[in-house]
């Protein structure tokens, strides 16, 4: 019979030294490597957002009011144009002869109606004297008066056969850019029907957009009060476009969409803004004072409604917070924080109530930009 008990032994003494400690023990969980920012107090505008068109204020659609062969094009394609300057040149020979031939009509008139008169007053002398008929006098004293109104007819003509003959140099009614000449020289233009070009005024220039009608109320008492700012920026890559004044709301509420529209003044300097163009509008109704303002990234939304991590100490807390509205890159809290308390911007995912640690970065909400556009 085989002796087990060294055996036994061998494995008792083993499983004795696996209870034993190896060494010191390792160190709880490593603090959190976070970054924080301390919530502050700011002006913040109030403001609204929108999706806005460029138009021009003025367009005109420019037509000849004679009819004839365009002989030149003055300006090119696209061109800034001011107003008086002349754009079209039109055939002027037949609007030449007619001036010439009302002002001849007008030298005959005034020879017939000189000797009229003659004729009218020498029979008023001649009636004084008792030696011709009152019929006669009568007679040439009423043609002395027709033909003196035919003058005024003839240099009517005259006066019209100028003006069509100023209307073959047609001149730019407004100042803005013109578009392509649709008619090039050689082409026949027809009164008041072809359109020669396009004429867009360019500075000041609207951007018209549209808002909910349950903000008319409120954007009617702040123009009451001043002129409401607008900035309209590029939608693509947030680059500021101009800055203009609200100048105009419209007399009635859309009812197929129930919204408002609103159009804003743009000086339009550089011409950044281009009729047609479609931009991201912001409408700064006026500034809150001493707005509670945290970087919009340390606001978590949950279950239980919007949070944010506090520091304290070398731990952080769950609190749950009421966030009165957004703007750019900074959210205001209306309830729940306090002036200067900090909270998490920068790694909450690995976080729970309690955990320890580690500032990495600390900013102050004052120096977070306020919007996310880039200024050009």
């Amino acid at each position: 019979m085989k002796i087990r008990i060294p055996t036994l032994l061998v494995l008792c003494a083993s499983l004795a030294a696996c209870g034993k400690p190896a060494g010191p023990s390792s160190p709880a969980n490593p603090p959190i490597p976070v970054e924080v920012s301390a919530a502050a107090l700011r002006g913040m505008p109030v403001e609204m957002k929108a999706i806005g068109t460029v138009e021009p204020i003025a367009s005109v659609q420019l037509k000849s009011k004679v009819a004839g062969e365009i002989l030149k094009v003055h300006f090119a394609d696209g061109a800034q144009v001011k107003a008086g300057e002349p754009l079209f040149s039109i055939d002027p020979r037949a609007f030449q002869a007619a001036l010439d031939r009302a002002k001849a009509n007008l030298e005959i008139a005034e020879a017939t109606a000189s000797n009229a008169t003659e004729q009218a007053q020498r029979y008023t002398t001649l009636i004084q004297r008792g030696v011709a008929s009152k019929e006669q006098t009568s007679q040439f004293l009423s043609n002395a008066k027709s033909l003196k109104a035919e003058l005024a007819a003839r240099q009517a003509d005259i006066n019209e056969a100028q003006l069509s003959l100023d209307w073959t140099e047609v001149t730019a009614p407004i100042n803005g850019r013109a578009g392509a000449a649709l008619l090039k020289p050689g082409n026949i233009v027809q009164a008041n029907s072809d359109t020669l070009a396009v004429i867009n005024q360019m500075q000041p220039i609207y951007v018209t957009f549209s808002l909910p009608e349950n903000t008319l109320a409120e954007v009617r008492e702040w123009m009451a009060k001043n002129k409401p700012v607008v900035t309209a920026y590029d939608p693509d890559n947030g680059r500021l476009l101009g800055t203009g004044t609200l100048d105009f709301i419209d007399n009635a509420v859309d009812r197929a969409t129930g919204m408002v529209a609103f159009k804003a003044t743009f000086p339009n300097e550089n011409e950044t803004l281009w009729p047609g163009q479609f931009v991201d509008v912001t409408l700064e109704l006026a500034i809150q004072p001493q707005a509670l303002v945290v970087p919009s990234t340390a606001v978590m939304e949950g279950q239980q409604g919007s949070q944010v991590f506090v520091v304290t100490g070398d731990t952080v807390t769950l609190r749950k917070v009421k966030v009165e509205r957004t703007v750019g890159n900074l959210s205001i809290i209306r309830k729940g924080l306090e002036p200067g308390e900090r909270v998490v911007t920068v790694g909450q995912l690995r976080l729970n109530p309690g955990s320890k640690v580690d500032i990495k970065k600390q900013q102050k909400a004052e120096e977070v930009p306020a919007v996310d556009k880039t200024p050009e």
